[in-house]
């Protein structure tokens, strides 16, 4: 069952905001089993939105409209779609009472702003009328239009409240679709592909995606049929074991989990606390950890020494090794680990110091530099990394190594990270 998206916005065609939206929508459309042949994606002009969306009613059996439902001059998808299909505007007063209950102040200005979020083409079915934005459904000549809002968190609510149940039961379930995603760290994608190479010729009926998503490879597994194909879920888990049993230790997490979250069960399961002590990437480890929800069963501290004082005051890091060694050293990011450990009472500890760049490196700690040390209730181990990419990529890579050192130190009791460092040292 063959659809397209049409996102709708000037903020979209100049690149002000990014279309997170049709992403969203593509990928909860496939997960329900129907395919996406076209996303378009247009600015704020009646025309092109009148040829646009005519052209995709030859082509497909429904179409998902974003954007332009507001309140403001530039929201004129409403009067386009009416004009392109030959529909009336009208008022809709359950949806301009429902508005106005929300809080809205009915001043002579505002009264008009309001009318125009609750104009819509006749023959519109609202899909919620307690939501924050008048989404809706409309029927022409066989084909299924809906239109929701641009705003993400209110699409999201839309579609997976309104938009896929109303589509399986108009248009009927779509074909049976699994679907898996493996999120690999430490392996290129060549390699990767190298690993997994023979699949799809001994699983014909198996697709494997690779999808950079830096630092992160991230790997799907999807499986097509309609929904009595004997065996396709036996199938499907049969490959999902194989791909497991090729990329071992490099598998981060799986679907919608992460890292730093399979990192936080890890500790949990050893009743351990972690520390963090950040130099160059300024925080960001410890805004990863502290996005997972409950992390606070296992994570006691971080501390952002930025400065040389800094390391020494809070973390006792000796003056005499940051002047003989450097800042960024593996002595001192063995102090910063030890220090931060002692801070926050706990066995776990994790510290970064380098140089992120553009600027600061020398011929002997070029830019990408980066000391890691991991603190254990054994033992302390630093490892030297040279890494590539600009400033931001750099304290990205950074971050997820450390945490990956420290999740396969946990999962399977190696001391050795799975990033390839330039030159190690423990």
């Amino acid at each position: 069952m063959y659809g397209e998206i049409i996102a709708i916005g000037d903020e979209l065609i100049s690149g002000r905001v990014l279309n997170t939206t049709s992403t969203f929508v593509a990928h909860k459309l496939t997960l329900s089993g129907f395919s996406i042949k076209r996303i378009t994606v247009i600015g704020d002009d009646m025309a092109d939105i009148k040829e646009c969306l005519l052209a995709s009613l030859q082509r497909c059996a429904f179409v998902i409209i974003t954007g332009g439902l507001g309140a403001t001059a530039d929201d004129i998808t409403n009067e386009a779609v009416a004009g392109a299909l030959g529909l009336d505007l009208e008022i809709r007063q359950e949806l301009l009472d429902k508005i106005e209950e929300c809080g809205h102040k009915c001043d002579v200005a505002a009264g008009a702003y309001l009318e125009k979020m609750a104009t819509l083409p006749r023959g519109a079915e609202i899909l919620d009328i307690n939501s924050h934005a008048a989404g809706y459904l409309l029927r022409y000549k066989g084909k299924v239009l809906f239109f929701l809002p641009g705003v993400p968190s209110q699409l999201k609510a839309h579609m997976e409240n309104q938009v896929i149940p109303r589509l399986e039961d108009l248009l009927g379930a779509g074909q049976l679709i699994l679907y898996k995603v493996f999120k690999v760290f430490g392996l290129g994608e060549t390699e990767i592909n190298q690993r997994l190479e023979t699949f799809e010729a001994d699983f014909p009926d198996v697709q494997i995606g690779y999808y950079p998503n830096f630092p992160e490879i991230h790997v799907s597994v999807t499986a097509r049929g309609d929904g009595g194909k004997k065996g396709l879920k036996s199938l499907f888990e049969k490959v999902c074991s194989r791909v497991r049993q090729a990329l071992e230790k490099e598998i981060v997490a799986e679907d919608q989990d992460c890292l730093e979250a399979v990192l936080g069960r890890l500790l949990l399961d050893k009743k351990g606390f972690l520390a963090v002590a950040e130099s160059c990437t300024g925080g960001l480890v410890g805004q990863r950890i502290t996005s997972v929800s409950g992390s606070s069963g296992w994570f006691e501290c971080g501390a952002i020494t930025y400065s040389n004082e800094a390391k020494a005051q809070i973390l006792g890091v000796p003056r005499e090794i940051i002047e003989e060694y450097g800042a960024v050293s593996k002595q001192t990011a063995r102090r910063m680990v030890a220090g931060v450990m002692k801070l926050g009472n706990v066995s776990y500890g994790l510290s970064l110091t380098g140089i992120a760049g553009p600027t600061g490196g020398t011929p002997e700690k070029p830019v990408g530099t980066v000391y890691i040390g991991m603190g254990t209730p054994e033992k302390i181990f630093v490892e030297r990394f040279l890494f590539p990419g600009d400033r931001q990529e750099v304290r990205m890579i950074a971050s997820e190594t450390a945490l990956d050192w420290l999740r396969r130190y946990l999962k399977y009791g190696t001391h050795i990270p799975g990033y390839r460092p330039a030159s190690a040292s423990h």
